[in-house]
């Protein structure tokens, strides 16, 4: 991989360790549990569109890179098996290299020209996979 680290505004770890990195500042996550099928279904439906995705399965759990800020607005109580960090919260982030396992890697690996993901078409896809596999939350639309 050619090294365009100064395209990102923000640099993914060099070497071959993961790092902490603070969320909020250059993207905030969408922390989805793995269990349920949620995670996988979500990664199906957003299919190419899908930003990267970090794979962390000490924990069971993929994280998406959105914009900061971009899901203040959404219902969590929709989401039972997703959370959404910012500010106060930091992740460990691998090289863009490490795209398999063990340990923590890019599930979808990072592009420097698309590393975010669409926060309204991610929003859509989790509250599709968690009806789909929860059933119709109280106070969804039917």
């Amino acid at each position: 991989m050619t090294n365009n680290r100064s395209v990102l505004p923000w640099s993914p770890p060099g070497g071959q360790m993961a790092e902490l990195q603070p969320v909020g500042r250059s993207w905030d996550v969408v922390r989805v549990a793995l269990s349920l099928g949620i995670g996988k279904h979500t990664l199906d439906l957003l299919g190419p569109t899908t930003g990267a995705v970090i794979k962390n399965p000490v924990d069971r759990v993929l994280y998406w890179l959105i914009e900061p800020g971009a899901a203040s607005g959404w219902d969590m109580s929709l989401l039972p098996c997703v959370e959404v960090w910012g500010a106060t919260a930091y992740i460990e982030v691998p090289p863009a290299s490490r795209t398999t396992g063990p340990g923590i890697h890019w599930h979808v690996p990072l592009r420097y020209d698309c590393y975010l993901t669409d926060p309204a078409a991610l929003h859509s896809a989790l509250r599709t996979a968690t009806r789909e596999a929860l059933g119709p939350r109280e106070g969804a639309a039917r």
